[in-house]
């Protein structure tokens, strides 16, 4: 009689060594890709440690009651070495094109920087440009305006020196005229003194005609005492100076209408009536 042995999990799933786990997956092509050259070490790692344990199962004998044997079974074939390179040239491609991908992205983050520093140093350059203009314009503005208040300056200085030299003419004028009409007050005075005296010397020694006479030629003397008549019709007395000249030889009816002082024949710009009385 035989008795069949049941079937026992020798080595549970959660004894497995690594050895036995590598040969599992070895034996399930579903797991690896050889084709693929790169793979992410999760989707390796997830592959390795979620496929099934091997079952491992003892053959009854055909003999009486017998223990069931101890002995393991055979293992299935291993190629640790072939596997075990294959890992690392996977983890050495993984390792290659993270650093290529570390040296691009390196490379992207250098350009961009060196991007964004052309643009703030050329935005800086556009702004002090900007500031050099403007102050150029200023710089202009301010010259011209200072141009023109030298222009203004120098005519204010100009004129100045006009109105002094017209303040010292007139001044000069005044003088001459103040000067003239003392000397015709005191001419006056002199004539008129001499015309009394004449006129009482007349009348003491005279009467009638003669008297009459005497008076005429008192008058004529007294006229003559005044110094001058108009040089222009001999009748008038003079009361009208001559500017520039300052000649006192025109009487007030002659005065508008000569254009030259008669006596040193030099051009009229103005006149100055001067009250005899």
């Amino acid at each position: 009689m035989a008795v069949e042995a049941h079937q026992l999990h020798v080595f549970p799933s959660q004894l497995l060594t690594h050895r036995e786990i590598i040969n599992s997956a070895e034996n399930q092509p579903s797991l690896y890709d050889m084709q693929t050259v790169c793979a992410p070490p999760d989707s390796i790692a997830a592959a390795v440690y979620n496929s099934p344990a091997p079952v491992i199962t003892v053959v009854a004998s055909d003999s009486g009651v017998t223990e069931p044997s101890r002995k393991r079974s055979r293992p299935v074939s291993f190629r640790g070495v072939d596997s075990s390179s294959h890992l690392q040239q996977q983890m050495l491609d993984i390792d290659g094109l993270i650093l290529q991908h570390a040296e691009k992205v390196r490379a992207e983050v250098a350009e961009r920087r060196k991007r964004f520093v052309r643009q703030i140093v050329a935005a800086m350059e556009e702004g002090a440009s900007r500031q050099l203009k403007a102050m150029e314009e200023e710089i202009t503005r301010l010259r011209e305006l200072n141009r023109a208040l030298e222009g203004r300056m120098k005519s204010l200085c100009v004129e100045n020196q006009i109105w002094r030299d017209l303040a010292w003419s007139t001044e000069a004028t005044a003088t001459v005229l103040r000067t003239n009409l003392e000397q015709l007050l005191a001419t006056q005075a002199r004539a008129k003194a001499a015309a009394a005296l004449t006129a009482g010397d007349a009348v003491s020694c005279c009467c009638g005609d003669n008297g009459d006479d005497g008076d005429e030629e008192g008058k004529t003397g007294a006229r003559r005492g005044w110094g001058r008549a108009c040089r222009s019709c001999r009748e008038g007395e003079p009361s009208v100076l001559l500017l520039p000249c300052r000649h006192l030889c025109l009487c007030a009816a002659c005065g508008p209408a000569v254009d030259a002082c008669p006596i040193c024949n030099c051009s009229k710009n103005a006149t100055v009536n001067v009250n005899m009385s």
